[in-house]
């Protein structure tokens, strides 16, 4: 069975719930990006509330080619800026341009050096494209420099309506039954993480298509077990 959180990946931003004004936010960079006094744009906030989904939709939405890497994958700044390095030097695939993304830079937080983060700056001096980073938190004193070369675009926790919202549609599309309590008990338990949120719906409705208090109140137990 197809996990939930790939099947509902939003294409568009009108899918993606709670984070309006961000992502007016990082529209606005990339579209006046030739403008633009930084090259880059910072997005940060808790897992699940749509950052790196955030960018792919604005990207399909511009038409613009996404070069995406994770930057916890790479075990030297060779191998970054090998991939990023190449990614701002071609020419994009489209006329449009293209969008590099460079996905949870906490990772680079585990390297012994800071050579990762110096590799990424001067990629950001020197990229003809945007650059989006995204972070769970970046007020570590490690990515001051990065935080003054970027354009900090904040992704708040969601609040829990926009998470039932999400649940809501999914529930809709794939005829899953549920008391709408009980499915905003669910949203309220995820602390606005909404990946967490369908994750659990699927956890809870997999065997059987119908979500009641009783499922949700073992998965809870289950949860206070482990």
């Amino acid at each position: 069975m197809q996990p939930l959180i790939n099947k509902y990946i939003p294409k568009t931003t009108k899918e993606i719930f709670g984070q309006d004004e961000s992502i007016a936010q990082l529209r606005k960079f990339i579209i006046n990006f030739a403008k633009e006094k930084k090259n880059s744009a910072l997005i940060y906030g808790t897992s699940g509330t749509g950052k790196t989904c955030s960018v792919h939709a604005i990207a399909n939405e511009l038409g613009l080619e996404i070069v995406e890497v994770n930057a916890s994958d790479f075990r030297n700044t060779e191998q970054l800026e090998l991939k990023v390095g190449n990614a701002i030097k071609q020419r994009s695939l489209f006329a449009s341009g293209k969008i590099i993304l460079i996905d949870e830079i906490d990772g680079l937080s585990g390297h012994e050096d800071r050579g990762g983060i110096q590799t990424i700056i001067k990629m950001i001096s020197d990229s003809a494209y945007p650059i989006v980073m995204t972070a769970t938190n970046p007020f570590e004193n490690k990515f001051s420099s990065l935080r003054s070369k970027s354009n900090m675009i904040e992704f708040k926790a969601l609040d829990y309506l926009a998470i039932f919202n999400i649940l809501k549609r999914i529930c809709g599309n794939e005829k899953i039954k549920y008391e709408e309590g009980v499915l905003k008990a669910l949203s309220r338990r995820a602390g606005g993480d909404a990946r967490a949120a369908i994750n659990d719906l699927q956890t809870l409705t997999q065997d059987k298509k119908e979500l009641t208090k009783e499922s949700l109140e073992e998965l809870a137990e289950r949860n206070k077990t482990d």
